[in-house]
């Protein structure tokens, strides 16, 4: 059973990282004025030191012809902050022969990564087509046992109730993986544009996804999901997925950004099944001396204790 929403709210990237900052302590929204358009950046302080960064998808309204990757580079650069993160989204018409010049000019360190875009313009018939054969066996399967109710929501609860999925998936992934606060998680239902999408057995949550929902494209943020063998047959990720590419497509949305697969082979595999294309991801990164020797330092205390 399908329950959908009526209304799209309007997804503003200035006053998600302005929400995002009052949520998490000591963090303040900074905007920064490029030519005629602000970046949204979140400035943090923790442990004496100072960091600013971007978020995934807070540029995405705000890259224009007016202004260059290497003045948004330069200019924020500018600002002072111990540790810097700089992320550009896909479709940031950089080359890396660019951002290399970007990075060696700025001083900065470049990493090249890339997320998964399945392209929804065109009818959900034709977007299935594009799956692998073991993708379309298992939305098949999902459809006709009928044992999951999917539905996108904005009722706070979920977002209570999703936390711990959450938690154990950052978990899984690993200790270099920093996860977001329960406050930020459990409140982000507050925020226009962002909804939940939620598969239910028996009326308990198994699998779910944050979205953002912002002009022409979703952003599949947080996605997370209960693993074990007794729920594994009822496909709840998969559902969850389909459903986020269906609405999309029905509701005339140029494409689904699946995001970044963190070096996962298993994540990545996932996305391929979907007929995603990988399209390249652009992240600068600058930290202060003192910061790089206070960060060695903690990092190596960590190994001595475990």
């Amino acid at each position: 059973m399908i329950k959908e929403l009526e209304e799209l709210a309007v997804f503003d990237p200035i006053q998600f990282v302005e929400y995002v900052s009052s949520l998490e302590k000591d963090a303040e929204l900074t905007l920064l004025e490029i030519g005629t358009s602000l970046f949204p950046l979140m400035k943090l302080r923790k442990n004496n030191f100072n960091y600013l960064f971007s978020l995934p998808f807070s540029l995405y309204s705000c890259l224009n012809s007016n202004v260059t990757p290497a003045e948004i580079v330069s200019s924020i650069k500018q600002l002072k902050s111990d540790s810097l993160t700089i992320n550009f989204p896909p479709f940031s018409n950089i080359l890396d022969k660019e951002a290399m010049k970007i990075a060696q000019e700025n001083k900065c360190e470049l990493s090249i990564n890339s997320c998964h875009i399945v392209n929804t313009d065109r009818s959900i018939e034709a977007i299935v087509g594009s799956f692998n054969s073991t993708r379309k066996k298992h939305i098949k399967r999902y459809q006709k046992a009928g044992q999951l109710n999917v539905f996108q929501t904005t009722d706070p609860k979920y977002f209570e109730e999703y936390y711990n999925l959450y938690l154990d998936s950052v978990n899984r992934w690993g200790e270099n993986i920093i996860g977001y606060s329960k406050t930020l998680i459990a409140n982000l239902h507050n925020v226009p544009g962002i909804r939940m999408w939620v598969a239910e057995f028996e009326g308990k949550v198994i699998s779910a996804m944050i979205c953002i929902y912002h002009k022409e494209h979703v952003f599949d943020w947080l996605a997370a999901s209960i693993i074990n063998e007794d729920l594994k047959k009822l496909y709840a990720p998969v559902a969850v997925q389909y459903e986020v590419i269906r609405d999309a497509s029905e509701s005339g949305l140029e494409y689904v950004n699946m995001g970044a697969s963190v070096n996962l082979a298993g994540v990545s595999d996932f996305k391929d099944s979907w007929g995603a294309s990988e399209h390249k991801t652009y992240t600068f990164n600058k930290q202060a001396r003192l910061f790089k020797i206070a960060k060695k330092i903690v990092t190596n205390l960590k190994k001595n204790r475990s």
